[in-house]
C-alpha cells in the first residue's frame, strides 16, 4: 500500500519509520526546508516514559533536570523530584526520527507543502506543491496521515477539522543564572515556566489563553529585568491545541488519519505534546498494517489519560490565584508531595486518581472541572 504523511515531526516521522519497516510504501512531504524548523516546543521529556518507545541519542540530550519548584502566586513554592526528566535539542530529536524512517524506506520531500484532497476510485488524490519548483503535484495514495501541527491544512481538507480551542505558547533562550530547576508558574493567567538548558542558559516561556504577550513581558520581567530583549538568543511563538474529544481523528473509511497536534493530542494540564505524538504514531501504524480502528487505537494508548488531563485543565481554567495557593499548600504536606513525584505526568489518570483518594481537600478544587 502507498501511505502519504504530511509533517515531518514526531507524529509524522514516527509513523513514517514504523510503517517503512513494516514493508509500506511510505512518503513524507514536509512544508519546511529543515526537519525540525522552526522549533515550537520546551523540549521537556520525561525520560522513562520515552524510552518505552523510542531512545533519545545522547547527543540530544542537552541537559538532565532532577527537580522541579511549582510556585503559586503569592511566592510560595513545593520542590519535587523528577524521574529521569531530559531537555533535548527538538530540531535534533525529529531529525534523528526522520533519518530513521529514511533508513527504513520511507521517502522524504522538503519544501513540499500540502494544499488540498480530492478521491477519485476509492483513493485519495493530494494536492502537494513543490515550494522549490513551484509546481503542483497529484499524489495518488491509499492512506493520507495528517501530523501537520495544530492547524492541521489536513484536517480542513477532510473535514475533520471542528472548533478547536487554543493557547497562545512564546518561549525564548536567555542568559540567566540559575540552580538547574525547573519552574512552574500557574496562575489564572496561565502558566508560565523557566527551564535551564544549563547553569547560565534558560528557556523563559509562558501559555496563556489570552492576551499573552502582556502576560509573557511581565513574567519574563521577573526573571531577566528590564531590556531583556538585547539579551535574547532564541525566540519561538505559536498556537497549542487544547484536546477535545468531540473531535474525529478519522474519516469514516479509515483512509485519512489524524496524528499528534494535528489531532489536539496534547496534554491539558501542561501542553506538552511528545509522547502522544509518539503513541499516536503508533496507533496509526497499527491500524493501516492491520486494517484495524484507528481511534480505538490510540484512545487504548492515551484516551483515558488525555480525558482526565482534560477535566484538570477546565478546572484549573476557573481557579483564581487563590485556588492555586490553596493547590501549593495542599501538595506542600510530605504524603502529598510523595504521590506528585510518585506518577508520571504523562499518565495522569493514574496520579489523579491516587491523589483524590489521599487528600479529600482536594475535592472542592477538582469539583470545579464540573461545575460552574
Amino acid at each position: 500500500m502507498k501511505i502519504s504523511i504530511v509533517g515531518a515531526g514526531p507524529a509524522g516521522g514516527f509513523s513514517a519509520y514504523l510503517l517503512a519497516k513494516a514493508g509500506q510504501d511510505v512518503q513524507v512531504f514536509e512544508e519546511h526546508a529543515t526537519v525540525g524548523e522552526p522549533v515550537a516546543c520546551t523540549g521537556v521529556i520525561t525520560g522513562n516514559v520515552m524510552a518505552r518507545r523510542l531512545q533519545v541519542p545522547e547527543e540530544l540530550v542537552i541537559n538532565r533536570i532532577a527537580k522541579a519548584r511549582i510556585f503559586s502566586p503569592s511566592g510560595s513554592h513545593i520542590e519535587v523530584r523528577l524521574k529521569n526528566d531530559i531537555i533535548i535539542d527538538r530540531a535534533g530529536f525529529d531529525r534523528h526520527i526522520a533519518a530513521m524512517a529514511k533508513d527504513a524506506g520511507a521517502k522524504l520531500f522538503l519544501n513540499h507543502r500540502f494544499e488540498g484532497l480530492e478521491h477519485n476510485k476509492g483513493r485519495i488524490i493530494a494536492a502537494v506543491k513543490d515550494k522549490t519548483k513551484g509546481a503542483t503535484l497529484k499524489i495518488e495514495t491509499d492512506y493520507l496521515v495528517g501530523a501537520d501541527g495544530p492547524v492541521s491544512t489536513v484536517a480542513k481538507a477532510a473535514g475533520l477539522y471542528g472548533k478547536r480551542a487554543f493557547y497562545t505558547g512564546i518561549q525564548i533562550t536567555i542568559p540567566v543564572a540559575n540552580d538547574n530547576v525547573i519552574d512552574f508558574h500557574p496562575s489564572e493567567d496561565g502558566i508560565a515556566w523557566l527551564v535551564p538548558e544549563n547553569e547560565e542558559i534558560v528557556r523563559v516561556g509562558v501559555a496563556a489563553n489570552k492576551e499573552a504577550n502582556a502576560y509573557f513581558r511581565k513574567f519574563i520581567t521577573s526573571v531577566a529585568g528590564d531590556g531583556y530583549e538585547k539579551k535574547i538568543t532564541g525566540w519561538q511563538a505559536g498556537p497549542i491545541p487544547v484536546y477535545d474529544p468531540k473531535l474525529k481523528s478519522a474519516t469514516k473509511d479509515g483512509k485519512i488519519l489524524l496524528a499528534g497536534d494535528a489531532a489536539t493530542m496534547v496534554k491539558a494540564p501542561t501542553l506538552g505534546g511528545i509522547n502522544q505524538s509518539l503513541m499516536a504514531a503508533e496507533a496509526a501504524a497499527e491500524s493501516i498494517n492491520n486494517g484495524t480502528n484507528y481511534e480505538k487505537a490510540w484512545k487504548k494508548l492515551m484516551g483515558r489519560d488525555l480525558y482526565i488531563s482534560l477535566m484538570m485543565r477546565k478546572a484549573m481554567e476557573r481557579f483564581g490565584n487563590r485556588d492555586y495557593d490553596r493547590l501549593v499548600e495542599i501538595f506542600s504536606s510530605e504524603k502529598n508531595k510523595a504521590v506528585l513525584e510518585e506518577y508520571d505526568r504523562d499518565e495522569p489518570g493514574k496520579f489523579a486518581i491516587r491523589m483524590l483518594l489521599t487528600e479529600p481537600k482536594l475535592l472542592p478544587l477538582a469539583a470545579k472541572a464540573i461545575f460552574l
